[in-house]
C-alpha cells in the first residue's frame, strides 16, 4: 500500500509498504479521504514536532474493510465509517474523568497517532465512527474538525437567540458559523479578505466585517442594539485578531480561545473589565468521544454544509503541492483522495 512518511520538516516521501496487521480487537479502515488540517501543515513546515518518521493525517473517512475477531460491536466489513486518529489511551485522568480531548498520553510514543496518509490504517473499533450513505466520504472527512467546533462552542454554552462573533473566516471560523448556526446563534464574522467575507454571508453569517476598514467593536455594537455579542471565538492566529475582541462584548460575555499558537502569546486584559463585566475567557483544545459523534450526526443530517470548504482534492503524487497548496492562504480544505 501507500504511505506518505514525513521524515524531517519539509520532507515527506511517498512509500510502498505493508498492509497493517490486524490485532484482535482492531478493525482494517481503507482510506477514501483525508483532509489537509493546520496541525499536518505546521507538522510539515516543522512549527509542531511530534518525532520523526510519521505518517501525518488525521481527518478521515474510510471503509472497513476486516474486522478483529474481538471485536465485541456489530461493525461490518464494507460500513463506512469516519475515523478519530488523535488517540486517547483511556487509563489517564483526564480521560476517566470524561475529558479525553487532555488525555496526558495522546502524542505518546506506546500510541498510534495519526496516520491517515495512508490507503489502510488498523485502528482500535472504538475508533471508527459508522455513518449512512446521506453523505459522501469526502464530507465524512470533516467529522473532526467539526468536532472540535461543536468542543469550542459548548464551552462557551452558545445557546439560542445569542450573538456570537467569530474571528477569522478560514474553515474552522466558517464550520464555527455553521455549528453555532445548529444552535440558535446569530453569527458575525470578521476577517480582512473579501473572498472569505463572502462565503461566510453565503453560509449564514448575518454580518461580515473588514477590520481593517471598519471597527470590529463599533460595527457589532450597531447590529446589537448597542450591547455587544454574547460570545466570541478567535480563530485565527493572526497577531491583530484579538484585537477589539473584548470590546465587542457584552457584560457576562464569553471567549473561546480556538486558534493555537506558534510562540507565546500574552494577552492585553483589563483585569476590572473582566471583575465588573463578569467577562469569561477560555481555552478549547481538540474533541471528546461525544463531540466527535456529534458531529458526525450533524454532517449526516445536512445541517452542516461543508462541501462549499473543498477548495482541492489531492492524489499522492501531489502531496507536497497539496500541502503547500494548503499552507498558502488561498485554500480552505485540500483533501487527499485514496484511489480504488
Amino acid at each position: 500500500m501507500k504511505t506518505a512518511v514525513l521524515t524531517d520538516a519539509g520532507k515527506i516521501e511517498v512509500r510502498e509498504v505493508e498492509v497493517p496487521a490486524l490485532k484482535p480487537t482492531e478493525v482494517l479502515v481503507k482510506v477514501k479521504n483525508c483532509g489537509i488540517c493546520t496541525l499536518e501543515q505546521r507538522l510539515y513546515s516543522g512549527e509542531v514536532k511530534i518525532r520523526y518518521p510519521i505518517v501525518p493525517g488525521h481527518e478521515v473517512s474510510g471503509e472497513i474493510i476486516k474486522v478483529g475477531n474481538e471485536v465485541i460491536s456489530k461493525l461490518k466489513t464494507g460500513t463506512p465509517v469516519a475515523v478519530d486518529l488523535v488517540m486517547r489511551c483511556g487509563e489517564c485522568y483526564y480521560c476517566r474523568n470524561g475529558q479525553s480531548n487532555m488525555c496526558e498520553n495522546r502524542f505518546s510514543d506506546e500510541l498510534h497517532v495519526l496516520g491517515g496518509f495512508s490507503e489502510y490504517i488498523a485502528v482500535r473499533a472504538s475508533q471508527v465512527y459508522p455513518f449512512s450513505g446521506d453523505i459522501s466520504f469526502r464530507e465524512a472527512s470533516f467529522t473532526e474538525p467539526v468536532a472540535c467546533c461543536v468542543r469550542s462552542l459548548k464551552r462557551i454554552n452558545v445557546s439560542l437567540a445569542e450573538d456570537l462573533l467569530v474571528i477569522g473566516a478560514g474553515t474552522m471560523g466558517l464550520l464555527h458559523l455553521q455549528v453555532a448556526r445548529v444552535m440558535g446563534a446569530r453569527v458575525i464574522v470578521s476577517d480582512p479578505d473579501a473572498k472569505r467575507l463572502e462565503k461566510a454571508l453565503e453560509l449564514g453569517a448575518v454580518a461580515a466585517i473588514n477590520p481593517e476598514k471598519q471597527d470590529v467593536a463599533r460595527e457589532v455594537a450597531r447590529l446589537t442594539d448597542g450591547k455587544g455579542a454574547n460570545a466570541a471565538v478567535v480563530t485565527s492566529a493572526a497577531t491583530t485578531a484579538l484585537s477589539g475582541v473584548f470590546e465587542s462584548l457584552c457584560k457576562t460575555g464569553r471567549i473561546s480561545i480556538y486558534t493555537s499558537y506558534c510562540d507565546d502569546r500574552q494577552l492585553s486584559i483589563d483585569a476590572n473589565n473582566l471583575h465588573r463585566n463578569e467577562i469569561m475567557v477560555i481555552g478549547t483544545e481538540g474533541r471528546t468521544e461525544q463531540d466527535f459523534q456529534q458531529a458526525l450526526r450533524l454532517l449526516s443530517f445536512g445541517f452542516i454544509d461543508v462541501k462549499p470548504l473543498i477548495s482541492r482534492i489531492i492524489t499522492y503524487d501531489e502531496i507536497e503541492e497539496g500541502i503547500r497548496d494548503a499552507m498558502s492562504g488561498d485554500t480552505y480544505r485540500v483533501i487527499l483522495e485514496h484511489g480504488e
